[in-house]
């Protein structure tokens, strides 16, 4: 079948997870549940699994999955991959919408025979008239290569399929292969026709009942990147588990015996189902005589097939001792609940998917230390850039992508339950790409201050900041980036702003940190105004870049996601035996004060309501600082804000922009604060002299009658 169809096919059959209502794909956590964790095995991925049952080949043959030529949305121009001119382009179009072949051969007239003879071919495929596309697919074939350079390569595919309809299954598969030793020659191949050919020569094989042929063919056609071939493989699958007698022939061949060891591990919960069996599926479509067909032919019955313990018996009767992907078959076999075949399996291999399965097991028993060492190898056994996802259309439903991170993360668990909790961090950051949340309650909560310090500056250099996708204005981080933002956060929040400062990525944000530094500095100033004015500037930083500066990486802020959506909360530490001894005593002496969402919004409020207690409370100052503090808690806690405003009520004079108080405030002005007092005695003094001017009149009169009898009585005297 075409790819569209097969992705339709796929779309309908996966086993999607439970996703997200809205927002970003949040990152998984496993301290969450620290048992669960450790004795839960991820299933791994088919397509990742289909695509390396056979090694990597060393040929440069592509899969191409859609034609550009011939998509389905012809409203935007296409790329010709054959280098076919504008007007070649307009005539093949004029002859595919002709009435008859006579027709469409009269408009093809003066077009290069290669492009003449193709098309036509093309149109008599469409029609279902093999033996004419067969001459004119003979008719391209039989030109010179130079002159057949473009569409050469189309032709030898479009006469195998003209063949394989017409039932020459012998002819077809020979066809194929000529389509790939002529791109092997380096013959140019811009429809990866050479990838598909080993799909068609896989639904042959299988037609004719050749198991192990058919799982060849499209493990080829897997190998080279091809997920029509994994799609194959799948549906190949699915249907020995439904056919006693094909499974026997799969059990007897070591890449099937693979290739159904992969399915159990990743597919478990598709055992026992009635899903549609592989069957025979031409293309609907004829007129594109080049598109692929992967899919095998269709048997008529539809047996029920084997579930898991049905299949692991059936395996288990035919040997084990010769069984190929026994790693995988365990993996299989241990989400299974078959603990004891699992171990079995798992000894004969030396991978670290059965290391990893090894050590699940001993934690099964008990025992912790094998557990560990079991662990180590299977972290030295995963490559760090394996991802099991890949670049699938389905890759974000994968269950587990980077298995290295996983196998990390579960060693911090261990390191937790024994109190190592420097190993534990060295772990978790080696983990942190796919599970941050689990390295950020080591870094933040559980590690002091200063051994996190000490921890990012052994092993975690500042790096440069990764550049964002194109059209995507969102920042790109790294664990790196993000363990030095949550240290610098973390020293801001203990006073520590100097030694903050080198670990914050952004220049901007550590711009605001020395302003607050200043702030800080200067608020031990002689004067109350001066400090005053130093406490509001760190209020005011401290409201803005607030998250950016001293957030919370997980609660109450949740700054990993910039506060947008409210934390999660801690990790239980319920489960004793995973729990480090004073793991619980860390995380309490590390709680952020106060213990609230946006946090650093009561330290704001708090640091105005500092500074306005500097200044005269009938200031403008008082009265603006007062109503910051206010605004900056209206939408966090509107008991603060109304304790905040009865406050001002109490002591602060009247403005006129009261009626908008919390909402919109403005700036303090300290220059006239400073003549307050002044203003106020001198006011104080006039309405004082007002009231008891008769009594100063008739005391200064007296005044003056004393002064002047003094004169005249000293006259008298003389």
């Amino acid at each position: 079948m075409c790819i569209r169809k097969l992705i339709l096919a796929l779309a309908c059959a996966l086993p999607f997870a439970a996703a997200q209502a809205c927002g970003p794909d949040f990152p998984q956590q496993l301290v969450g549940d620290r048992k669960a964790s450790l004795l839960q095995l991820p299933e791994g991925m088919f397509f990742f699994e289909a695509g390396r049952l056979l090694p990597k080949p060393a040929d440069k043959l592509r899969a191409v999955e859609t034609s550009p030529l011939y998509d389905a949305d012809e409203s935007t121009p296409k790329p010709d991959p054959y280098g076919l001119s504008g007007d070649e382009q307009a005539k093949v179009k004029a002859m595919r919408a002709a009435a008859d072949m006579d027709a469409a051969t009269r408009v093809g007239a003066g077009l290069a025979p290669e492009v003449r003879d193709y098309t036509l071919g093309a149109i008599a495929f469409k029609k279902g008239e093999s033996a004419a596309a067969a001459a004119h697919f003979r008719a391209v074939l039989a030109l010179s290569p130079p002159q057949r350079a473009r569409l050469g390569m189309a032709a030898q595919y479009s006469l195998a399929r003209t063949l394989l309809a017409d039932g020459d299954t012998d002819g077809a598969s020979a066809a194929y292969a000529v389509v790939r030793e002529w791109a092997l020659s380096g013959i140019p191949d811009p429809q990866g026709l050479a990838v598909a050919s080993l799909g068609e020569q896989g639904r042959i094989a299988w037609h004719h009942g050749a198991v192990a042929a058919a799982v060849k063919f499209y493990a080829q056609q897997a190998a080279h990147d091809s997920s029509s071939g994994a799609a194959s493989l799948l549906f190949v699958a699915r249907s020995l588990l439904a056919h006693r007698d094909q499974l026997d022939q799969a059990l007897d061949d070591p890449l099937s015996q693979r290739l159904l060891a992969a399915y159990l591990y990743t597919r478990s919960n598709e055992f026992g189902a009635d899903w549609p069996l592989a069957g025979s599926q031409h293309d609907d479509d004829p007129a594109s005589a080049d598109s692929t067909a992967t899919t095998a032919p269709a048997t008529p019955a539809k047996p029920a097939s084997l579930d898991a313990a049905g299949f692991l018996k059936a395996v288990q009767a035919h040997g084990l001792a010769t069984f190929d992907g026994a790693d995988r078959l365990a993996a299989g076999a241990y989400n299974a609940g078959r603990y004891d075949l699992a171990g079995q399996l798992a000894a004969k291999s030396d991978t670290a998917l059965a290391a990893w399965v090894r050590a699940k097991l001993a934690l099964r028993a008990g025992d912790q230390a094998t557990a560990a060492t079991e662990y180590a190898k299977a972290a030295k056994g995963f490559p760090a850039d394996e991802n099991w996802a890949g670049q699938g259309d389905y890759a974000e439903y994968a269950p587990l992508q980077r298995p290295l991170c996983r196998v990390q993360t579960e060693r911090g668990i261990l390191a937790l339950a024994r109190a190592d909790y420097v190993e534990a961090m060295a772990r978790m950051y080696a983990g942190a790409s796919e599970y941050w949340p689990d390295a950020a309650y080591v870094a933040e909560r559980v590690l002091t201050v200063d051994e996190l310090k000490k921890f990012v500056d052994a092993n975690v250099p500042a790096v440069a900041r990764a550049p964002a996708k194109s059209g995507d204005d969102s920042t790109r981080t790294t664990p790196s980036e993000q363990l030095r933002g949550l240290l610098a956060r973390r020293l801001v929040r203990v006073g520590r702003v100097a030694e903050a400062l080198p670990y914050f990525a952004d220049p901007a944000v550590r711009k605001q940190a020395q302003a607050l530094l200043d702030a800080q500095q200067d608020d031990h100033a002689w004067s109350s105004l001066a400090r005053a004015q130093a406490l509001f500037a760190q209020a005011r930083i401290v409201r803005q870049h607030g998250m950016e500066l001293m957030g919370a990486e997980l609660e109450p802020d949740n700054a990993q996601w910039g506060g947008s959506f409210e934390a999660d909360a801690l990790p239980s530490l319920k489960d004793k035996e995973l729990v480090g001894g004073d793991e619980g005593a860390r995380v309490t002496a590390s709680a952020i004060t106060p213990d609230a969402r946006y946090h650093y919004r009561y330290l704001a409020s708090n640091l105005a309501e500092q500074a306005a207690a500097l200044v005269p409370a009938r200031s403008q100052a008082y009265a603006a600082m007062m109503c910051s503090a206010t605004g900056w808690m209206l939408d966090t806690d509107a008991a603060s804000a109304q304790r905040i405003y009865h406050r001002y009520l109490r002591n602060g004079a009247y403005v006129a922009w009261g009626t908008s108080f919390g909402q919109s405030c403005p700036v303090p002005d300290f220059g006239t604060a400073r003549w307050v007092p002044w203003k106020m005695r001198y006011h104080a003094a006039r309405h004082w002299a007002h009231r008891q001017w008769p009594w100063l009149l008739g005391g200064l009169v007296v005044l003056i009658g004393l002064a002047l009898g003094w004169r005249l009585r000293g006259r008298k005297t003389v």
